[in-house]
């Protein structure tokens, strides 16, 4: 029998192999959790909303099953797939958005995404539609977050096809929390992204925000190459579905700061910095 010290480093040896399995992620509504709190719409964090979604053409597509038209006001679907169409490579639908100042990367979340998932049968499962992040300062260079999604079955019977998907085992996808709760992102998370080490994206003054959908059959992975599931096929609106207005679209908690708050630092510091030299001289 192995001694009782290496069983245990045999098990964290193990653990930290399968990380993404062994970890477990926030519920639906969970605004407690240490990873990945869903963050409610009305919370108090949020200083400024996206405003903007860009042009069909021009940043924006929808898949079959989607949208026909961008809606300022009401539910944009990014469309679905069919297997036949996955297998053809075609295009999943996208989003891009812009804000009234952009987002940095300050102290700890940076800003949320939100979609209308439906808690089914129980928490912590979830009717979802999942999507890819993506953040830009130039609306050409994109970095897509890393995510993780281990799900490998629903859980009851909604509808003929599916059931709900265990959001605890989802990590970095906007649409794993119930509908009125924010997904949080951190730009921490892409400090050594090639882009960013590049200089082609500048983590303190995001200006785009990109929502690619997930056709969920396993055909699309994660970080890990692990198979994403989720709602798949849906039909009249199909794909991630985004409301642009203030509480139901892209919230920002760390905004790019305005350039008179700028200026206003730079004198401050100044006088600072000159005060500093008259007490030295006398």
């Amino acid at each position: 029998m192995r001694p009782l010290w290496m069983m245990t480093l045999g098990l964290i040896v193990a653990i930290a192999t399968n990380s993404a399995w062994a970890i477990s992620y926030s519920g639906p509504t969970d605004t407690t959790h240490l990873i990945d709190p869903a963050i409610p719409s009305g919370s108090g964090l949020f200083v400024e909303w996206a405003d903007e979604i860009l042009p069909l053409g021009a940043g924006t597509y929808f898949a079959p099953e989607g949208s026909t038209v961008i809606s300022e006001t009401g539910i944009n679907s990014l469309g679905d797939l069919t297997a036949d169409e996955i297998a053809n490579g075609d295009s999943p639908g996208f989003l891009t958005v812009r804000f009234p100042h952009g987002i940095r990367n300050g102290v700890g979340f940076d800003f949320a995404v939100f979609e209308n998932g439906m808690i089914y049968p129980e928490e912590p499962y979830l009717v979802a539609e999942l999507a890819y992040v993506e953040v830009s300062s130039n609306g050409t260079d994109f970095a897509r977050f890393p995510s993780i999604s281990t799900n490998t079955t629903y859980q009851g019977e909604y509808g003929p096809d599916f059931g709900g998907y265990d959001s605890t085992r989802i990590h970095n996808l906007a649409g794993k929390h119930a509908g009125g709760y924010g997904t949080p992102f951190d730009l921490d998370d892409l400090v050594n992204d090639p882009l960013v080490l590049d200089s082609a994206l500048d983590l303190d003054n995001i200006q785009y925000v990109r929502l690619v959908d997930i056709p969920g059959n396993g055909s699309f992975l994660d970080s890990e190459d692990h198979p994403i599931l989720d709602n798949w096929m849906t039909y009249g609106t199909g794909g991630f579905d985004f409301r642009l207005p203030a509480g139901q679209g892209v919230g920002v908690i760390n905004a790019v700061p305005e350039p008179c708050s700028l200026v206003l630092l730079a004198m401050f510091g100044l006088v600072l910095i000159g005060s500093r030299s008259a007490r030295r001289s006398l």
